[in-house]
Order: C-alpha cells, then structure tokens, then sequence
C-alpha cells in the first residue's frame, strides 16, 4: 500500500492577505474619522450636536466624503511597491515616475477622487446648486462658481498627483535599525525594524502636512483664476450647460457667458475646501503605508502560528516572487528568531520532511539573495576593468609596399623670389576687397565663434557643468545602492532581516537542536556573509565619492553583515573546523570582520582585495581529497618504522614516548591550526 502524500501547507500570502485587509479596515476608520471632520467644517446643518455625531445626517455625509480617501487607497494598492527607487539617474527617475503606467494610474485616481469630493461638496452647499435664479419665475441662469470649483478641485488634484509620484506615497519603505552598540540592549532596540505607534507618527505629521498643503492652496488658489478665465472657461462651461439644458430652462441670451467669473468671497470658501481636500489625501497615503508597514503579528505572535503546518506555511512565504510577501515572510523569521523559543525549537526538529530538514530549506533562500550581490558587484568590476584595460589593434597585412622616401641628402628645390611673391602675397592681396583694412574683424570672429562653441560643449557635454550630462550621468552613490539593493527598488529590509533571521537561529541551534542538524550548515553561512561583505567593501572602495547620507542603508547592510559574522564566529570558534569549514576562508572571515581603519581607501585597492579574497577560496572537497591521499604513504611510513599501524591499539609494551608513536591516533591536521 502506498504511503499517502502530506498535505501541502497553506500559501503564507493568505495569512499576510487577511493581515492586510484588517489593517486596511483600520486604515479606512481612520479616514471616516477624517472625512467626519471636514463634514463638521463645511457641512450645512448648523446644529452642533447633529454636525458632528456619526448617526446621523453628519454620518452619512461623512461616508460620500470618505469615499474620496477610499479612491487613494486603492491607487496604492494597484501601485504598490516596497523600498526606495534605485535608478541610475535623474532622467531614469523621471521616466519611470512621470512616464509609466503607475503615473497614469495615479492622475487617473487624483482626478477621480477629486471630483466626488467637489460633488459632494457642491451637494452638501445650499449656494452651489446647477442655475441661479434673479427674482421669482424669471428663467434660469448657469452658476458658475460650482463650475471653477470644479476647475479649481482639477487643479489641486494634479498637484496632489505630482507630489505623490515624488515623494513615492505608493512604496513601504520599512525603517532599518543600526546594530545595537551594546549586547545588552533592550527589545525595542534589538529589533531590525524600530515602528513607533500609528497614532504617535500621525501627529508628529500634522504641521508638515498643514504647511504643505496651505502651500499648494495658496499657489492654486492664485493662479487658477487666471488659467481658468483665459484657457478653460470656455470648455468647462459649454460642458456644463450641455447637462443643465437637459434638466433646467435656460434661456438663449444666458447661454454665453459674459465678463469675469462672478466669484469674490467664494475664492475664500474654495481655498478653505480645497485645504481641507489637501489634508484629507495626505493623511489618507500616510495612514495607509503606517498601516501596512506593522510587523507581521497577530497578538503578538506569528501569521503563520495559526496554520496546521507553520513551518511549511513559513517557508512558503520565504520562496515567494513578490517582494511583498517574501520581506514580511523574512520579518517574521526574524521576529522568530528573537524572541519566540518555541517555534525555534519547531524548526530544528523538522527534520524528517521528503525535500530535507526545515532549517536547511529555510536558509537556502536568504543566502540565494546574497549571493546574488556578490554575483552582481563580480561582474560590474569586472566590465568596469575591461573597459579600462587598453585594446591593442593588430596590424592588418601589407598588400602595397612602402613609396620610397626622397634622399634626406639630395639637394632642395628652392623657388625664386618672384615665383614665392606672385603664387603667395601678391595673389592674396589681389583677391581680398579691402586690402588695406587689417584683419581685426576676422580674428575677432574666429575667436568669437570659437569661445561660443567652447562654452556651449563645456555647458552641454561636460560632467562637472553640464545638464545634460547631469541628468544622464549615474552618481556613484547611486551605483553602489543598485548594486548592493537591487533595481528598480532598493530592498534593504529584506537583506537585514536574512542576515538577523540567519545569525540568531544559528547561535540558538547551540543549545535548542537536539539532533544537531543546524549545526552543519555554519560554514556555508560564514563563507555567503564573508563573500558579500568582502564585495560590498571592494565596491565601496572602488567607487569614492559620496557620503554617508547617500549610501545609509548600505552602511547599515555592512554593519549587519559584520556583526553577524563576528557573532558566529564567537560562538562556532571551537566547532568551524570540525564542521567542515577550511582554512583559507577561516581567515579570511577573521580578515573580513576587522573594521576599516579609515573610509579614505583608494580607489585602486577594491579590486586587489577582491581578487586575493577570490583566490585564497579553495574547495574543502579538493583539500579533502589531497589529505586522504597523503594518509595512505604516511601510514605506511609510520607501519614500517614501528611495525604496527596507528589506526589499531599497540601492544601493552609500545606506549613509550617515542618519535614514532607519541599518542594512540594521529593528531588531526586541522587541530594543529586551531
């Protein structure tokens, strides 16, 4: 009878999915809290009980005016990205936030969020109704303050748009926290990832959020008066008056409009509304990215605790394509590997699964990752070092033999005198039609032209003073960060939380593996984290130039990658051998967690550093295999000296202190080093 196939554990992206849609929903409460506000600001009813209680006529205003928040949200959804933009320069920036799909996405919902708040506003104004009336059973006229608010609410979308493509409002950006200076320090400090409070962040936000939005009203409310009277007052009202003939009686002589808008004290109400549209979307981005960058916990415990196979669900997220499921995935094993013994003790003892140990399968992805950078530093030095390398052309075959060169001693043809005047001056001087006038001018215009073409190439085409080549050019900073993060996005989260997650389940498998299965796959883990710090430093090196704001998340990747190979190397020091780890990468993961002794390296030493650390890398199966073959004609050697072998207990008479026998086994080759 064949044995059953185990289930397949549950896909982490549903446990992280329902996570998301809770914080969603909080995120959502915030933002009717929001639009209850601005009903209690701008609404009609002028009682102060019922303007600002939920049930009631408050509420349901609140809800329409919620629904404009509610458009954001899904623009951040559809947008969604997590880290910081690694592009290669200004106008790769400017491509991928002004000429992509996610910009026209953003525009798009800007406009419509927009306009259900003017709707809702033009509802909720008893004066912003369709046509005005002059006296009692006159005809209607259009009313044209609803329609510049419309204009004017058109115009603070597109500016809301640009700043939410500049200032990435669609990316999680997850703040990293620098190795602890102490080994004692707290919780809060150990973690890779310090969040204070959605509420504590919301207000430490309300001034900037009110000065800029007060900024963007004020520069809207000036000058979208003007580009609506002599660009688009035109449009916006023969499209209004196409809807309200449909439904009102206007008459032929009020069809046109006449004069300047009718506007007056409404500019005040408008700037005040469109304030309050301002603060609405900037805190609805804000609550939305606060919400959905939280630790991935439910009371305090892991999403995947509440599967029927953890680790599996686990390691499923681990695996992930997205980048959204695979940074929570490795937050939590972080977050597992600090602070919740049990569930470490789970992983250690999952052993018996057909694909290998837990532990393995696990660690397997993150030093994948790593590996990756080093793979992407190795190649960018080495085009770089192609490129400056000097290509030697070959010489193509003669087909033709060399002219024969005049005889240096024969004697030079020397023209007379009338011959060198007639062919030279005098012919000169014929042909000009001014020949009495110097030549001041055509100097003057020589130099002319040449500084002119001079200054346009150096403001042009030159690096150090030219746009163009400003915004074309790549900094080095901005190397290092695509190099080292990855592109499009920079995910430097991610890599700190594989390097914790690794370190601290590996310094936890000395007292919590009972079956010692972690144990073995130090070495792999000590030789990715010294590859990909011994990389990172050799590209930092090569590229100076920047300064330590620009390039701080890789400071911090550093850091990690430093302090998580002193700490294995502390705790595996008498076991590295042992477990197969060999002697050249020993020393040079002890060369590797030296600090710098200054940031001033030149530029000339990445590539040295990089190449001795590629060359002292040998494989332990050669080492292996050239020691087994030195053993057999060593115990030959040692048989025929004393006449028995050293793998076999001696006689009770041989356990003298002789050169040839000192000990029952023959000291190991490698404790000889340690």
């Amino acid at each position: 009878m064949a044995t059953p196939t185990p289930p397949s554990p549950r896909s982490y992206r549903r446990y992280l999915t329902s996570a998301l849609h809770t914080r969603f929903v909080h995120a959502a409460l915030f933002s009717f809290g929001i639009a209850l506000h601005n009903v209690f600001w701008i609404g009609g009813e002028r009682d102060f009980i019922w303007s600002w209680l939920p049930v009631g006529p408050a509420g349901i205003k609140a809800l329409v005016f919620s629904l404009s928040s509610f458009l954001i949200f899904v623009l951040q959804i559809a947008t969604l990205a997590i880290g910081s933009q690694t592009t290669a320069s200004h106008f790769s920036t400017f491509r991928k936030n002004s000429l992509s799909f996610a910009a026209v996405q953003t525009y798009g919902w800007y406009l419509a969020s927009a306009w259900w708040f003017s709707e809702a506003y033009i509802w909720s104004s008893p004066d912003l109704s369709w046509v005005t009336k002059h006296h009692h059973g006159s005809l209607d006229r259009l009313n044209e303050r609803p329609i510049f608010f419309r204009f004017y609410a058109s115009v603070l979308a597109l500016c809301a748009a640009t700043l939410h493509l500049y200032q990435h409002r669609s990316t999680l950006h997850f703040p990293i926290s620098k190795l602890p200076s102490t080994p004692k320090a707290d919780e809060y400090h150990k973690s890779t990832h310090v969040l204070d409070p959605v509420q504590s962040q919301m207000w430490r936000k309300v001034i900037p959020f009110t000065l800029e939005s007060a900024s963007v009203v004020a520069v809207s409310l000036i000058l979208s008066p003007f580009i609506y009277n002599y660009f688009f007052r035109g449009l916006f009202w023969s499209g209004h008056l196409f809807f309200a003939k449909l439904y009102f009686n206007i008459s032929r002589a009020d069809e046109t409009y006449s004069g300047y808008p009718p506007l007056g004290k409404f500019l005040l109400h408008s700037g005040f509304a469109g304030f309050l549209l301002m603060m609405t979307w900037q805190f609805s981005t804000f609550l939305f990215l606060t919400s959905m960058a939280q630790e991935p916990t439910k009371s305090g415990y892991p999403l995947s605790r509440s599967s029927k196979d953890p680790n599996g669900t686990l390691l499923n997220g681990l695996k992930a394509k997205r980048d959204v499921v695979k940074t929570f995935a490795y937050w939590e094993l972080a977050i597992i590997a600090q602070k919740h013994k049990d569930r470490r003790q789970a992983i250690f003892e999952d052993i018996e699964r057909p694909t290998g140990p837990m532990w393995t399968q696990m660690q397997q992805p993150g030093l994948k990752i790593l590996q990756d950078i080093v793979t992407r530093i190795d190649d960018s030095l080495q085009t770089a070092t192609a490129a400056q390398t000097p290509v030697q052309a070959g010489t193509l075959p003669r087909l033709v033999g060399e002219a024969s060169a005049p005889s240096i001693y024969a004697p030079k043809s020397r023209a007379s005198l009338r011959e060198y005047l007639v062919s030279n001056t005098l012919r000169d001087f014929g042909s000009s039609q001014n020949p009495f006038r110097p030549p001041v001018k055509e100097i003057a215009d020589a130099v002319g032209k040449s500084s002119l073409s001079a200054l346009l190439r150096q403001w042009l085409f030159e690096p150090s003073s030219s746009c163009i080549a400003w915004l074309f050019s790549s900094t080095r900073a901005a190397k290092i960060n695509a190099l080292v993060l990855g592109t499009p996005n920079g995910n430097a989260a991610l890599l700190v939380d594989i390097i914790e997650s690794i370190t601290k389940m590996l310094v936890a498998s000395l007292g919590e593996d009972t079956y010692g299965r972690a144990t073995p796959t130090v070495p792999e883990a000590v030789t990715v984290f010294t590859k990909t710090l011994t990389a990172i430093e050799a590209l930092m090196s090569v590229n100076q130039g920047y300064t330590e704001e620009e390039i701080e998340e890789v400071e911090i990747v550093v850091q990690r990658l430093r302090g998580g190979l002193r700490e294995l190397l502390a705790a595996f020091q008498l076991y590295l051998i042992d477990v197969g780890l060999g002697i050249a990468e020993l020393n040079q993961a002890k060369r590797a967690i030296e600090e710098p002794k200054s940031n001033g390296l030149n530029g000339s030493l990445g590539m040295p550093l990089l190449k001795e650390a590629q060359q002292e890398e040998r494989p332990r199966k050669a080492q292996t295999q050239q020691r087994q073959q030195r053993e057999p004609a060593k115990r030959a050697e040692q048989e025929q000296s004393t006449g028995h072998s050293n793998d076999v207990l001696p006689s009770s008479g041989s356990f003298g202190r002789t050169n040839s026998n000192r000990r029952l086994f023959p000291r190991r080759e490698m404790q000889e080093v340690r």
